[in-house]
C-alpha cells in the first residue's frame, strides 16, 4: 500500500505555511505577549531556531525512512512498536488537540461576521476539507496555495501599515517578566510555529523528498517567523503588552489602532480566510498518521485502505476528521494549548532520540545518498536540549493531559499487540523474499 507522489516544492512549503498560519498569529500571539512582553519577538525567534534544528533532523530522517507517519515512523523504525505506538499516539493526539482550537477558532469568528452558529461552522468547515481531501492531495495543494497566498500577502499590509502608528514608548520595559517570561512565550510560539511537520508527515506524497523536504521545512518556517516578527513589532508597538496578553482577539484590538472601526472586522476576514488552511494541514498529517498506524497493525487495517481512482487513504480521511470534530465540540481551548505543548514535545524529544540511534545504525554508504544534518552532532544536540527545555513552563494540566493520552496509547497498544507483530512479521518475510 503505498501512496502517490504529487507534492512538489510549492504544494509542501505551502502545506508547511499554512499549518502554521493561522491559530498562532491570530490567538496565540497574545497569550505570547501577555508573558513576555515586547521580548515576545525574542521568544518567537527562540521558538523559530529550535524548529529549523528539528527541521533538519527530521529531514534526515525523511529521506531515510519516506514513509507517511512522521515521527511514529522513526521512533517505530529505532525503538520498537511499543515505544513507537505510544509516541505515534502523543503525535497524533497533538495533532488532534491543536485541531479543536483552530476550528473552534474558524466557528467564532465567523460567527462574529455573519452570525453564523459557531459549532455548526466549525464541523461544516471540517467536513468540507475532508471531502477535499479524499478528492485527493494535490486538489487540495493547489487550493492550500491559494489561500496561503492570499493571508501573507494580509498579513503584509497590516504590517506596513501599521509600522507608521507604533510608538517606540510601549517597547520599554522591554522583558518586564524576566527570562522566566521569555521561555514561557517561547513555548507558544513553538505550539504556534508547529505545522512543519506536516511536510514530514506526508513525505511519501512529496516528490524527490531528499531535497524537496528540507527546502520546504526551511522555506514554511522563514516565511512564517517573517510574518510573525512583522505582527507582534505592530501589535506591541500599538498596544500595551499586558493589554494584549488579556485580549481574546489581540490583532483585531490592534489593527483598531490604525485602521479604526473596520480593523477587527478586517482582521476577522483574514481569519476565516487563514483557519482552513490551517485545519486542512491538519486534516493531511493526523490522517496520514492514521493511515500508517492502520498499515502497522496499531488501528484497523481497513484504515490503510486507499481509494484505487482517488488514491488518497479514505477511511483514515473520515476517521481523523470524525475524531476532530468530537475533540471540537468537548474540549476547550485552554486544555487543548496545555496537552498539544506537552504532548508535541515529548513527540519530538523522542524523535531526536530515534535520530541518534538511526544514524549510529545506518551505513555510511547509506548516509551519502541521503540528506544529512549538517554540524553533527551539535544541531541534534541542540535541537534535543531546547526541546526538553520548553516542557519546564508546561504546567501540571499540560503533563496531567498528556499523560492520560498517553496512557490510552499504551492500552490501545496491548490490545492491538498481536496484530501489530502479524504486519512486523509479514514485513520481515518479504524483506527476506526480496532478498533471496
Amino acid at each position: 500500500m503505498q501512496l502517490n507522489r504529487g507534492l512538489g516544492w510549492k504544494e509542501a512549503t505551502s502545506l508547511g505555511t499554512g499549518a502554521m498560519v493561522g491559530a498562532g498569529i491570530f490567538v496565540l500571539s497574545g497569550v505570547a505577549a501577555g508573558k513576555a512582553g515586547p521580548a515576545v519577538m525574542l521568544s518567537f525567534t527562540l521558538a523559530a531556531l529550535l524548529a529549523m534544528l528539528l527541521g533538519l533532523c527530521y529531514a534526515e530522517l525523511a529521506s531515510r525512512y519516506p514513509r507517511a507517519g512522521g515521527s511514529y515512523e522513526y521512533v517505530r523504525e529505532t525503538m520498537g512498536s511499543l515505544i513507537g505506538t505510544i509516541i505515534g499516539w502523543a503525535y497524533w493526539g497533538a495533532w488532534l488537540a491543536a485541531s479543536s482550537f483552530v476550528s473552534q477558532g474558524f466557528g467564532h469568528y465567523l460567527n462574529a461576521l455573519t452570525g453564523a452558529p459557531p459549532l455548526l461552522s466549525a464541523v461544516i468547515l471540517l467536513l468540507v476539507l475532508g471531502v477535499l481531501n479524499v478528492l485527493g492531495i494535490k486538489f487540495s495543494g493547489k487550493l492550500q496555495v491559494g489561500i496561503v497566498f492570499i493571508v501573507i500577502v494580509v498579513l503584509i499590509g497590516f504590517f506596513v501599515l501599521g509600522i507608521q502608528h507604533i510608538d517606540y514608548s510601549l517597547y520599554t520595559p522591554f522583558a518586564p517578566n524576566g527570562f522566566s517570561g521569555v521561555l514561557a512565550a517561547a513555548l507558544v510560539g513553538f505550539l504556534s510555529i508547529v505545522g512543519w511537520d506536516a511536510i514530514v508527515a506526508s513525505g511519501e506524497e512529496v516528490k524527490n523528498p531528499r531535497k524537496t523536504i528540507p527546502l520546504a521545512i526551511f522555506s514554511s518556517i522563514s516565511i512564517v517567523l517573517f510574518l510573525y516578527l512583522g505582527l507582534l513589532f505592530v501589535s506591541t508597538g500599538v498596544v500595551h503588552w499586558e493589554a494584549l496578553g488579556s485580549s481574546e482577539v489581540p490583532v483585531a484590538l490592534a489593527s483598531e489602532q490604525f485602521l479604526g472601526d473596520i480593523g477587527p472586522i478586517f482582521i476577522s476576514i483574514v481569519i476565516v480566510i487563514a483557519l482552513p488552511a490551517t485545519a486542512n494541514a491538519f486534516i493531511i498529517s493526523i490522517s496520514r498518521t492514521a493511515f500508517a498506524m492502520g498499515r502497522n497493525g496499531l488501528l484497523p487495517e481497513k484504515i490503510a485502505y486507499i481509494h484505487p481512482r482517488f488514491q488518497t487513504p479514505i477511511w483514515a480521511i473520515s476517521f481523523g476528521v470524525s475524531i476532530q470534530i468530537a475533540f471540537t465540540l468537548v474540549s476547550s481551548i485552554n486544555i487543548a494549548v496545555t496537552a498539544t505543548g506537552f504532548l508535541y514535545l515529548v513527540t519530538f524529544i523522542f524523535t531526536m532520540i530515534a535520530f541518534f540511534i538511526s544514524r549510529k545504525r545506518t551505513p555510511i554508504e547509506e548516509r551519502k545518498k541521503q540528506f544529512s544534518v549538517p554540524f553533527y552532532p551539535i544541531v541534534p544536540i541542540l535541537a534535543l536540549v531546547l526541546s526538553t527545555s520548553l516542557l519546564i513552563p508546561v504546567g501540571k494540566s499540560g503533563f496531567l493531559m498528556g499523560l492520560i493520552w498517553l496512557a490510552i496509547g499504551a492500552i490501545i497498544y496491548i490490545f492491538r499487540h498481536k496484530s501489530i507483530k502479524h504486519v512486523e512479521e509479514t514485513r520481515l518475510n518479504e524483506e527476506k523474499s526480496n532478498l533471496v
